[in-house]
């Protein structure tokens, strides 16, 4: 029963860790690294390796098993949502474009979960072309 509650926490803590934009959140996010010898990680060069480290589990997830789900688009959505979070942390441009990113991520994460209606033989709706010439 605790092996089922500890392993829930560190997605509870990449959860939590990729937006660092709220200034009431920094102490917490502080003591939660520190808590873990990590607090090196919230300053320098090390914040955008660990923000690409999470970012790539995301792209990972998107990606694991794309073609039994929605296919690929979800995970170039990604993608696309990776590289504008990184390059608005990075050049440190307008917040909206970094919440743009952290947007679309979520979209494209949504789009990847959302079922994929079956009919009436068990097969995809979607990957099967309706032909009234060719019955099976």
């Amino acid at each position: 029963m605790y092996k089922k509650i500890l392993s829930t926490l560190p997605g509870i803590g990449a959860a939590l860790m990729p937006n660092l934009a709220c200034p009431a959140c920094w102490p917490a996010y502080a003591g939660i690294l520190s808590t873990l010898g990590l607090g090196f990680l919230i300053n320098g060069p090390y914040f955008f390796l660990f923000i690409g480290i999470l970012l790539s589990i995301s792209l990972y997830s998107l990606a694991h098993k794309a073609k039994t789900r929605r296919g690929y688009l979800p995970f170039w959505l990604g993608c696309l949502s990776m590289v504008i979070i990184i390059v608005g942390k990075y050049y440190e441009l307008p917040e909206y474009i970094f919440y743009s990113g952290a947007a679309l991520l979520v979209i494209a994460s949504v789009w990847n979960n959302v079922p994929i209606k079956k009919n009436k033989e068990g097969n995809n709706s979607e990957s099967k072309i309706d032909c009234p010439n060719c019955k099976n």
